[in-house]
């Protein structure tokens, strides 16, 4: 079975490094692959975050078939360079309906409110790329692919938070403002629907910030600190996303801003902080990387982040908005060459003893 991860791993890992090539080339930097600029959304939603999240979920059921899923989104990369963006996007509709399937196996085995949220998740990917399908406009798509990701990530932060002193009252609270960024999905987006998600976003960022157990670990050492300042930076972006999302409709640059405080902000910085805990298991290994290092790609995504909206809202000159995208870029490199440096050390530190 570990060949077939490490295959999967390269694709995804592959779908991040031309996702990242296209979103410099949206920034008007020149670069290779011109063709896939414009799909820069759905290669790092579908081609890459899509398939790693389906991967970590497929593998536990130990059931060849689920990797039909992942192998349809990080494959839909090269029919996108191809120009078929037809074929390319029914390979990510596909793709998203076998991550249904894999959360409906979850649940006949045992049902479970966190892998329920989870499901609803890979409902709004589907949605998201069946819009794409039928209108090509992805501003419009943004959303639901906001709601797939968004879904997840609570779902995966209440299942490993499951044991903390959080009354079912304080969780009810949480799936209403769940329930409020549906809504506000199937209300027009840029009437009233605006309003309702960003309030949902701030919401729920605060109610995170409360309840998630960051409030137990930052006062620890080592991983378990990293991973809560990591969760911290991306409930912070969260709450910004939801004040953008409410302020800044007639911004020249509002969508921008919008897309990577969420994308960049919130869902990276969830990766960072995931990443020494999910990756080295989806490998079949048993160790946590660490090192005091895996603060700096944090510190220079989040400057990336912060330089890009500062050029995005015209505080400072719009050129900057290219090198905001360089640092991101590197940003992510860095953090997934020291994952590979400081797993390595583990494995062979917990051979040698």
């Amino acid at each position: 079975m570990r060949p077939f991860k490490f295959l999967f791993l390269f694709f995804a890992v592959i779908n991040l490094i031309l996702g990242m090539i296209s979103g410099l080339g949206r920034l008007g930097i020149i670069m290779p692959l011109p063709e896939i600029y414009i799909h820069h959304g759905a290669i790092m939603v579908g081609g890459f975050l899509g398939s790693l999240i389906a991967l970590e979920k497929v593998i536990p059921l130990r059931r060849k078939i689920y990797f039909v899923g992942p192998l349809l989104s990080a494959g839909s990369l090269p029919v996108f360079m191809a120009g078929s963006f037809q074929v390319a996007v029914w390979m990510l509709i596909l793709a998203s309906i076998n991550f249904i399937m894999v959360y409906a196996a979850y649940l006949k085995k045992q049902f479970s409110l966190y892998l329920a949220l989870a499901m609803i998740g890979s409902g709004c990917w589907l949605i998201g790329n069946v819009l794409l399908l039928w209108k090509r406009f992805y501003p419009m798509v943004f959303p639901w692919w906001m709601g797939f990701l968004l879904f997840t990530i609570i779902s995966e932060r209440l299942e490993l938070s499951r044991f903390l002193p959080v009354s079912k009252a304080q969780k009810n609270w949480l799936y209403l403002f769940l329930a409020l960024f549906v809504i506000g999905l199937l209300i027009p987006f840029h009437g009233a629907g605006t309003v309702v998600t960003g309030f949902a976003l701030i919401f729920m960022s605060v109610w995170l910030m409360r309840y998630d157990v960051i409030r137990i670990t930052l006062k620890k050492e080592g991983l378990a600190r990293y991973t809560a300042v990591a969760l911290l930076t991306g409930y912070v972006a969260l709450l910004l996303n939801g004040l953008f999302i409410i302020a800044l409709k007639e911004a020249t640059y509002a969508y921008d801003i919008v897309v990577h405080t969420f994308f960049l902000g919130f869902v990276f910085a969830m990766i960072f902080a995931h990443g020494p805990i999910i990756l080295p298991g989806v490998l079949g290994l048993t160790v946590k990387p660490y090192h005091p290092l895996f603060y700096l790609p944090l510190v220079s995504l989040m400057t990336s982040l912060l330089i890009r909206i500062a050029a995005d809202a015209s505080i400072i000159p719009i050129v900057y908005r290219a090198l905001s995208g360089w640092i991101s870029m590197g940003s992510i490199i860095l953090y997934f060459l020291f994952m590979i440096i400081f797993t390595l050390r583990s494995v062979g530190f917990k051979k040698s003893s």
